[in-house]
Parts: C-alpha cells; structure tokens; sequence
C-alpha cells in the first residue's frame, strides 16, 4: 500500500496538468499586482497591499473568479479516468475498494489545495525578496482585510499572510474533494472540473439571496460579508462531506453498474 501511496502522489503533483495549472495559479497572482509593483520605487506602497491585490483586491485579479477550476484540475476527474481505463479494478487487486478511495480523496484534496496555495506562496516569498532591496514595509495603507484581521487581535501583517494561506489551501481542498465527488455521477472529465465553478457562480448569483453566507467565495476571502472562522470551517466542511459522501456512494453505483 505505502508503494500505492507514493505512486498516487507523484501522479498527482509531477503530471503536466498539475505543473500547468501551478504556473496558471501563479500567473494570475502576478497579474493582479501587476498594475501596482511599479509604485515600489515610489516607496508608497506596502507588502501586504502587494499581496492582497493578488489575492483578492487588484482590479486585474482573476484568481478569485476561477480558483474552483484551478483547485480541480490536476486530479478531480482522476476517478473518472481510472475507470474508463480499468484502471481502477487493477489496483482493486493490490488493495481494498475503501483503502482505494481513502487514498485517492487524501490526494485529490491535497493536490487541489496545493495549487491554489502555490501561487500566492510564490508572490509573498517574491515580496519578501523585494523587501530586502527596497525596504518597502509590511503594511503601510489601511485595507479592509487588515482591518478585519485586527478586529480579531492579529496585528501582524505576515502572521495575516499565513493565515490567508492556510484558508487557500483548505478552501482549494474542499472544492477539490467536491469535485472528486460529484465526478462519480456525471462521469464525465470536464463536467466534473467545470460544476464546482458553476455551483460557485450559482453561489454568487442565486444562493447569496437566500443568506449570504451561503456564497462559496468566503471559503476563499477571508474577509468576505465579515463571516467568522467557525462559519466558514463548517461550510467548507459541509462541501466536503458532500463531496466525500456522494464520492462513496457513486463509487458504489459505478462498479456495480460495471460489474
């Protein structure tokens, strides 16, 4: 099993789709502080101001729109995959049904949070570089996601950084596993990649009028409608039982139906 394990791993993180999709996560990032790194040699701009425009302020920001896609990229449609192959009935025989899809969850989600993690990532360890020749500071303007940050005692701009972090990556993790989910009843790669964009758009233009809280994008802005860490851990928590509940139970109908 642990060969398994290490074999779904390098499957998952070193395929072209997982490279592509990193640098796209990166790119978007960048283009979102694009517009405003000109101003370091003003001096009138901070670390933090950088880096909330690539994540989730910059008028060219484009991460916050398609991040559902790029968190489902690399290994959502896996399953689909392994069983269009028959694939998956080989590794049946190394392995258990649930061990398989223990296995295959764990590295789907991991993967998915990972790119949308790794673009951000990059553009803070880049501002910090940036930091050290121009001494531009870590927080300067004041900026509504600072603001909420110290409204909860956080007044470190980096320790506000990290944070925003590990919300990507969790937020990239349950879209991910959402995906992997409702993959097994579309049966189908692309749909299985675009549905969880669409659900975030359905969020965004239908569910918000039911309560706004209901939007998805506060799985991603940390600030988004002033939702609190307990609200936005259990929506996410909530996607991700759906995605790992209809996982199993597709799972289940699909063998069936090829047995």
């Amino acid at each position: 099993m642990n060969s398994y394990i290490k074999e779904e791993f390098k499957r998952a993180f070193f395929s072209k789709i997982t490279l592509f999709t990193s640098i796209f996560s990166i790119v978007l990032v960048f283009g979102g502080m694009f517009e405003y790194i000109s101003w370091i040699k003003y001096g009138d701009i901070s670390v933090l101001y950088l880096f909330l425009s690539g994540y989730n302020s910059g008028t060219a920001n484009f991460l916050i729109v398609v991040f559902p896609i790029i968190s489902c990229l690399p290994f959502a449609a896996s399953y689909v995959s392994d069983c269009k192959t028959g694939l998956n009935k080989y590794i049946y025989i190394r392995m258990s049904k649930t061990s398989y899809r223990l296995i295959r969850l764990l590295v789907n989600g991991l993967v998915g949070g990972f790119v949308l993690f790794i673009g951000p990532f990059i553009s803070l360890l880049f501002l910090l570089g940036i930091k050290v020749f121009t001494h531009i500071p870590m927080a300067k303007e004041q900026m509504e996601t600072f603001e909420y940050f110290k409204s909860l005692g956080i007044h470190s701009p980096i320790i506000a950084i990290l944070i925003i972090l590990i919300v990507l990556f969790f937020c990239g993790f349950t879209f991910a596993t959402f995906a992997l989910g409702i993959s097994t009843f579309i049966q189908n790669i692309y749909l299985a990649v675009l549905l969880p964009f669409i659900y975030y758009i359905f969020s965004a233009t239908v569910l918000i009028n039911i309560h706004t809280y209901l939007n998805a994008v506060v799985l991603y802005d940390v600030n988004h409608f002033g939702v609190n860490f307990a609200q936005r851990c259990l929506y996410g928590i909530i996607l991700c039982m759906v995605g790992i509940i209809t996982f199993f139970i597709g799972g289940y109908k699909v063998e069936q139906k090829n047995t």
